[in-house]
């Protein structure tokens, strides 16, 4: 098995990013090391093409190890990120375990170093909220901050904003649980979930989105429920042993 070797170097001007080169066999043992020394290299430079000609991914997971890199440097565009894989068999393992979702690959340096800035078609964020009743603030300004790195405003920045904040108040108030928010922009859909761990000792549900029916303006419950829908292009909720996720898509 052949070692991992790196190797850096500045692109050309403009734009101070640099050209990075990893050679080697790629294993699960040495797969914590490799995103280490990755995140490490994004942290310090910020734009990165990784040309992966000569590296081979021993096992067909370790090739997560390039999102989950970009994933803890904070993803685009706290940092932009290229793969170079002119291999026909890397680049299509790459594209159906979806990496190349998150961390667009391309055949050459030339190209990658166009497009290095471009976003991909998927970007990820994420939070965990304990039971807090100032959870659903945090979970409000974390969002807007989103919006704003992410080019999101106007009427999407505001949906997304009112849903988060009614989504996280009710798994405080009502699951009386902690939540994890999950936030994804996806080509032109942006969707928000935030998962609870309510086990129905609370007494709360959420009934199916094709069976919800909104309350009269009278209701003390359900209104926040009806601003998520009226906000959203759809919603839904995902069933779990332990609770729930309670999802909305916006067009953006």
């Amino acid at each position: 098995m052949e070692k991992l070797a790196w190797d850096v170097r500045p692109a050309p001007p403009p734009g101070g990013a640099v050209i990075a080169t990893v050679t080697g066999d790629l294993d699960r043992p040495e797969r914590a090391a490799f995103v280490a020394a990755l995140a490490d290299l994004l942290t310090e430079h910020r734009a990165v093409v990784l040309d992966v000609s000569e590296l081979v991914p021993r096992h067909s997971g370790t090739v997560h190890a390039f999102t989950e890199a970009f994933s803890r440097v904070g993803g685009w565009p706290s940092a932009c990120f290229a793969l170079v894989a002119p291999d026909p068999a890397l680049a299509a393992l790459l594209t159906a375990s979806h990496v190349a979702d998150e961390v667009t690959v391309y055949a050459n340096v030339a190209e990658a170093l166009a497009h290095l800035t471009d976003r991909p078609l998927v970007v990820r964020d994420g939070w965990r909220f304990e039971v807090d009743p100032h959870a659903p603030g945090r979970a409000r300004a974390h969002v807007r901050d989103l919006c704003r790195r992410w080019g999101l405003e106007g009427e999407v920045r505001e949906a997304a904003e009112i849903v988060i904040t009614e989504l996280v108040t009710n798994a405080v108030e009502h699951a009386t649980s902690p939540s994890v928010v999950e936030v994804e922009r996806h080509g032109d859909s942006f969707r928000l979930a935030v998962r609870d761990y309510d086990t129905g000792v609370a007494g709360h549900d959420v009934p199916e989105a094709t069976s919800w029916q909104a309350p009269p303006t009278s209701s003390p419950r359900g209104r926040g429920l009806a601003m998520v829908a009226a906000v959203s292009h759809t919603w839904g909720v995902l069933r779990h042993s332990d609770g729930k996720t309670v999802w909305a898509e916006m067009a953006t």
